[in-house]
Formats: structure tokens, sequence, C-alpha cells
């Protein structure tokens, strides 16, 4: 005896991939103050300077956050996306990230936040709910 189920399997949701990141604004003042060669030979020089702009940099990585997030519903999707092109997202997200203890650890040097959501991601999200829809 064969068993049918009485409902489909649900339909895959699409994971969108929305990325945070907290970053100074300003690396300059930084660099002059930390990367210095006395190197006679241009190559070492630069070898030198470069290295050393790389290690000040990697020091003031604030870090960033990379969430997954799955939608149920197009209108939910559609609404997200909508907010992340419009700002909307990144002005409520600032609340969230940017917090006081982390304007404090930066001193008084500004920092901003970066937000970004694929494209791609959201397209393939709407395309997989609206075939859950039956939506050619």
């Amino acid at each position: 005896s064969l068993s049918v189920p009485l409902f489909p399997p649900p339909a895959p949701l699409p994971d969108i991939r929305l990325r945070v990141r907290a970053e100074y604004c300003e690396h300059e003042a930084a660099l002059r103050q930390n990367v210095a060669s006395n190197r006679a030979q241009r190559l070492a020089r630069q070898l030198d300077l470069f290295g050393q702009a790389s290690t000040v940099l990697k020091s003031r990585d604030l870090g960033s956050i990379i969430c997954d997030i799955k939608f149920s519903e197009l209108s939910y999707l559609d609404a997200f996306w909508s907010d992340y092109l419009n700002g909307s997202l990144l002005e409520a997200l600032k609340g969230v990230f940017l917090t006081d203890s982390l304007k404090e650890a930066v001193g008084r040097e500004a920092i901003r936040l970066l937000v970004n959501v694929d494209e791609d991601d959201y397209e393939e999200g709407r395309r997989l709910l609206l075939g859950a829809l039956g939506a050619p």
C-alpha cells in the first residue's frame, strides 16, 4: 500500500544574505602616524610601506556581521528590499550596530555603517516565492 501525503512538501524558503560592516571614515591620519621606512632601495621601501599599511588597516578593522534571513512571504521580501534601496534599513541598523560602547572604543574618530544585500539573492528569493505561489 502506498501512502500519499495530504499536503505537498513545503517550498524552500529563500536565504537573503545581509552584510553589515562598521568602518572608520578616515584612515589617512593613522597611516601617516604609523607607516614609515628608511630603506634606500625603492622596492624595499615600497614593500615596507605596504606591509606596515596593511597591518595598520587590519588593526583598524571594526568587523562585520553576515546574516542569512529567510522570507516566507513575498510582501515581506519586497518590503525588506525596498527598505534597503531607500536607506531605511541602513538607518534602522545604525541604532543597533553603532552603539555607545563602539563609539567610546573608537574615540573621536568618525565611523560609518555599510549595509549590503545582493540583488541576485533578492531576485532568486522572489523567483522561489513566486514559484511557491504558483505564479509563472
